[in-house]
């Protein structure tokens, strides 16, 4: 009989160092992340980390434009890419088998131009404690070990030093600057968003090993042809 990973082969991605392992968001997976935004997933004394403040939307069930169906149709817009030349893996983190946060990784013209953004966040009780760096080198092994990317980028809003921190940590480099808007309160705001990019030649890994597998059905499945 079939299963779901032989449908959908990047469920079969798993990303494992120490205690810390990452997989494809599955829906069985949902309301425990759900939880954790409702747990508080920022700090009050940073700037806003995110294009819009979707974690602080009232929680109500069942209506389409509050939590948790805003985040509900994010996820499966996310699992829905699925072409060569254009895909996300929304990634959920657990540490010790309890969920803590998710690490997403985006790529456009993949096969031409070998580049991956990411983006993350990690429940607020989980901060300091060197998980949010891990998943971001995690992340970045698969890339270059296992999808042959040639960069991987990101950005953090200004101000925001433990963002900035994680980056700096993953071997990250400046590599500019620019306004952007963020709905954030029912308004719109400009702010400063640095964007850094990390090389194998930059790329900083933990000192701990990473396993990866499933790779070789996920860059089957998105056609990704190794150097």
């Amino acid at each position: 009989m079939l299963t779901l990973e032989d449908l959908f082969p990047p469920y079969q991605l798993q990303i494992r160092c120490g205690d810390v392992e990452m997989r494809v968001l599955r829906d069985d997976d949902i309301p425990e992340i759900v939880e954790l935004i409702r747990s508080g997933i920022t700090d009050a004394s940073l700037p806003m980390p995110f294009l819009a403040d979707w974690h602080a939307l009232p929680f109500q069930l069942g209506v389409v434009d509050q939590q948790p169906a805003h985040s509900l149709s994010w996820w499966w817009q996310q699992r829905a890419t699925v072409a060569a030349d254009n895909w996300k893996l929304p990634l959920i983190v657990r540490r010790g088998g309890v969920a803590v946060g998710m690490q997403d990784v985006m790529a456009e013209d993949f096969p031409q131009r070998r580049s991956i953004e990411s983006g993350s966040w990690l429940a607020s009780k989980w901060h300091g404690q060197g998980i949010g760096t891990r998943m971001r080198q995690m992340m970045v092994t698969l890339a270059f070990d296992e999808l042959d990317a040639l960069e991987c980028r990101s950005g953090y809003i200004e101000g925001n030093a433990a963002s900035a921190a994680v980056s700096r940590k993953t071997g990250y480099v400046d590599v500019g600057a620019r306004r952007i808007v963020q709905r954030n309160g029912g308004e719109l705001v400009g702010v400063i968003e640095h964007e850094v990019c990390v090389t194998p030649a930059t790329f900083i890994r933990p000192t701990e090993p990473i396993e990866i597998s499933g790779a070789d059905a996920l860059r089957r499945f998105f056609k990704i042809e190794r150097f």
